[in-house]
């Protein structure tokens, strides 16, 4: 009895596999600059997962984010505020400095979502849309740096 109940409910997961030998990584090399950084779309199979991530050719290896999680994260934990020098969107975690270490001011644009997890009142409409930073790499207002910094610290 017991072997045919769990027979109706076996499902088959596919995996990727990798084959070959590994491309060599260097880790521990200094990041590219800015302009030699690659904007790439990674996609997870079998969950057909797609996120925009950055590639650092003299690391030969991602930079990041790792995971479409980050992108959430990243949404939930960052402020964006143009910058007072260069006008650039940039994200920031403090209220006069931007992740790269530039000055921002002013009244932050809608991009932070708030994590209101287990609130009865909260409402979807309140919240900015979801949207994936490091997909707007190529925008000629966002700061790449800015991107770089967080894009890093998916590890």
């Amino acid at each position: 009895m017991s072997t045919e109940l769990h027979a109706m409910f076996h499902v088959e997961h596919y995996r990727e596999s990798i084959c070959g030998d590994p491309l060599p990584r260097f880790p521990e090399a200094p990041r590219a600059p800015i302009d030699q950084l690659i904007p790439v779309e990674i996609s997870h199979a079998p969950d057909d997962y797609h996120w925009a991530a950055v590639y650092c050719p003299r690391r030969a290896m991602v930079l990041g984010p790792l995971s479409p999680y980050w992108m959430w994260r990243v949404q939930e934990s960052h402020e964006m505020i143009r910058g007072v020098a260069d006008e650039l969107r940039h994200l920031s975690q403090l209220a006069d400095r931007a992740r790269c270490g530039a000055p921002v001011s002013g009244t932050p644009l809608p991009y932070r979502r708030y994590a209101v997890m287990g609130f009865a009142d909260w409402d979807e409409a309140d919240q900015p849309p979801e949207v994936d930073i490091f997909a707007t790499w190529n925008s000629p207002d966002i700061c790449r740096e800015c991107l770089a910094v967080v894009a890093a610290q998916d590890r």
